[in-house]
């Protein structure tokens, strides 16, 4: 498997972007979509309806997401 790393910045808070990107409820305000997040570090998430899916590796709260995404069939 191929690693890729992607870095963003974006104009907000980090604990803001974390919240965003980590809240069942904010996710689907922003995305419009149900999504299943967990910050449990090995839990597996889902997004859009299953077009993005991974597992999550690692979190510092307000600070740090890492995960590993999955592309079609890929496990």
């Amino acid at each position: 498997m191929k690693n890729y790393k992607k870095y963003y910045i974006i104009p907000a808070l980090p604990e803001e972007v974390y919240l965003a990107l980590t809240v069942p409820t904010t996710i689907l305000l922003w995305s419009g979509e149900e999504a299943v997040m967990s910050v449990e570090p090995g839990s597996e998430f889902s997004m859009w309806d299953g077009s993005i899916e991974g597992k999550n590796l690692e979190f510092v709260e307000g600070k740090k997401i890492v995960q590993q995404w999955y592309f079609g069939e890929q496990e």
